[in-house]
């Protein structure tokens, strides 16, 4: 469904949630099942449509999004002069202080860059045109800061289907720090993959968390163990986020600081009330959790002690994940029940050690065949050469994306 921006007088206000690309579909299950109807899948995320209180629960219930945003203005322009001329006339002091810092990034759509290239063109023209309406008002004016600002601006430049007009939308950001940014790895180590696009992983497969075995046979910083945890648990993924404000009152939201969303004393009461269910729901799924269902296995000791890290930072006891030092190509499953085994192996960054890598999947491999009947095997890799050198037969390739790094998740059935 796309979303009409030919109608001006909207009866909810309008939020987008980003999130990694192809994660869109996930991400649009989730806003659904929190009983959001009004719902328009975009390239980079998911626009919305709700009470205000309703967006802070996809804030604080999101496994896949990245950033919420508030979407505060939609201008039709031809030009980037237009957006000056318009963004001026707006009634910024209602959605800032003149002390607070602010800082705007600008993001095209194909179209867009193809016809303007410069996004910094557009972040200063919406810079000034803020700075200029609170001059003319108080004869001060709201300073930049680009790396701790009070409020950040999103402004999305995206073409019409119709005609040669521009769609502006200027969003407020609510959340400050990402909300992959879970609060329990490990900032010393570089993990390979953010906290939302290991959740993501699990999310594609067919993991029952009722029934089957979780393994992680190279568990890495154990990202992927910890989303799979969480989504066993029900344990809303913000739930180490929200302990500050609970026990310390700090603001853990950019929102809870904003103007436009402090006098709105309804939303601001109901978000608070979500903070303290989030945060007892979790303490109480975290006691009450079941053990013996999940694994994982490094080679590398290191690795694992990185993991034994972060899982006391997620306040996950020791009990429910088992993890083991062994090599992938080694491990057997457990028989009964059977249930996933998952792993997302080197890609081969450096020269030389693709040949290495291929031996290692291929390796990997006949170990499924032999040692794990019965279970279901995802494989997280950018590699299309290292994949072949798996003899498994491939029952899906589900495209998601590192970053940039074009990957797949490749499910094999083991009989």
């Amino acid at each position: 469904m796309k979303r009409d921006e030919n109608k001006r007088v909207y009866d909810q206000p309008g939020f987008f949630a980003s999130c990694p690309k192809e994660c869109e579909s996930l991400l649009e299950k989730e806003i659904r099942d929190l009983g959001i109807t009004r719902v328009f899948v975009e390239k980079g995320g998911v626009f919305f449509r709700c009470e205000t209180d309703i967006a802070c629960k996809v804030m604080l219930q999101s496994r896949i999004a990245s950033r919420v945003f508030h979407e505060i203005q939609v201008y039709t322009i031809a030009d980037e002069k237009e957006l000056y001329s318009l963004a001026k006339e707006k009634w910024w002091d209602k959605i800032f202080d003149l002390k607070q810092t602010f800082m705007i990034k600008t993001l095209f759509d194909i179209d867009s860059k193809y016809k303007f290239k410069n996004s910094m063109i557009f972040s200063q023209l919406l810079k000034d045109a803020i700075v200029d309406n609170f001059r003319d008002k108080y004869g001060e004016r709201p300073s930049v800061d680009t790396v701790n600002p009070d409020i950040s601006f999103l402004l999305r430049i995206q073409k019409k289907e119709k005609g040669e007009l521009f769609n502006a939308h200027i969003l407020i950001d609510m959340c400050g720090e990402p909300l992959s940014n879970r609060g329990y790895r490990d900032v010393g180590f570089q993990a390979p993959l953010r906290e939302n696009l290991a959740a993501a992983i699990v999310m594609s497969t067919d993991f029952d968390p009722n029934k089957d075995i979780f393994i992680d046979s190279m568990c890495g910083s154990g990202s992927i163990l910890i989303e799979a945890v969480l989504i066993k648990g029900k344990i809303a993924p913000t739930y180490l986020r929200v302990r500050p404000y609970v026990e310390k009152k700090q603001i853990t939201f950019d929102c809870l600081k904003h103007p436009w969303f402090i006098n709105d004393k309804k939303a601001e009461r109901l978000f608070i009330q979500y903070i303290n269910e989030v945060y007892s729901q979790s303490i109480d799924a975290l006691q009450n959790f079941e053990t013996g269902q999940f694994l994982g296995f490094d080679i590398s000791e290191q690795s694992l002690t990185i993991t034994r890290s972060n899982l006391r930072a997620a306040k996950i006891p020791e009990q429910i994940v088992m993890l083991n030092k062994r090599d992938a190509t080694k491990i057997h499953g457990i028989e009964d029940p059977p249930g996933i085994v998952i792993c997302n192996p080197p890609y081969g960054e450096r020269m030389g050690e693709e040949e290495n890598l291929k031996t290692l999947y291929h390796e990997y491999g006949e170990n499924l065949k032999q040692n794990f009947k019965g279970y279901r095997a995802y494989i997280f890799t950018s590699k299309p050469d290292l994949r072949k050198s798996i003899s498994l037969q491939t029952k899906a390739r589900i495209p998601l994306f590192n970053g940039n790094l074009e990957c797949r998740l490749i499910k094999y059935e083991l009989y």
